[in-house]
């Protein structure tokens, strides 16, 4: 069985260069230092809620020279609650978030209001179908996922391989 390889995912998204992107719910930054390399020429932010956690996490980027990495204390499950302009982001990533978030509208809401338009969110979350993971009364599946972020205007792009455990899906904000 094969297990979420962020790299892999990130290929998958075609995120690179100059774009300015978030890694919301970063925790311990697995997508965002596999996101770091492939953003030469852009912003690159990692998102959390919790202080100690995105400390570390900056004090790792800044000891592996990714100086384009900024740390941004907020609440992404509230509107308002991440403090960076409106469309200010062209890509951002929600891996893992979903299944622990109370409020997925308002989550979808604040990465709505900071997306660009057209710009693109890569949705990677455990998936329903296998024992492994949170209990399966906090997993939100494919379909409920797709749902959510349609009511919200965003445009299913594709599927990708995120493993066998998660799954994966882009979508571009109107």
């Amino acid at each position: 069985m094969e297990f979420l390889n962020p790299t892999h995912a990130l290929r998958q998204f075609g995120l690179y260069g100059a774009y300015h992107a978030a890694d919301f719910g970063a925790g311990a930054g697995h997508f965002t230092f596999a996101a770091a390399p492939r953003l030469e020429g852009g912003r690159l932010y990692a998102v959390d809620i919790d202080k100690e956690t995105l400390g570390r996490l900056l004090s790792d980027a800044k000891e592996l020279g990714h100086r384009h990495v900024h740390g941004i204390w907020g609440d992404a499950s509230r509107i308002g609650g991440v403090p960076l302009a409106d469309e200010t982001l062209d890509r951002a990533i929600a891996a893992n978030i979903l299944f622990q978030t109370d409020d997925r509208d308002a989550l979808v809401r604040e990465m709505k209001r900071l997306l660009k338009p057209t710009g693109k969110i890569l949705v990677i979350d455990w998936h329903d179908a296998h024992s492994y993971g949170p209990y399966a009364k906090h997993k939100f599946s494919p379909a409920d996922a797709h749902a959510l972020f349609s009511k919200h205007g965003f445009v299913k792009d594709k599927d990708i391989d995120a493993g066998d455990y998660h799954y994966g899906m882009i979508f571009t904000r109107p």
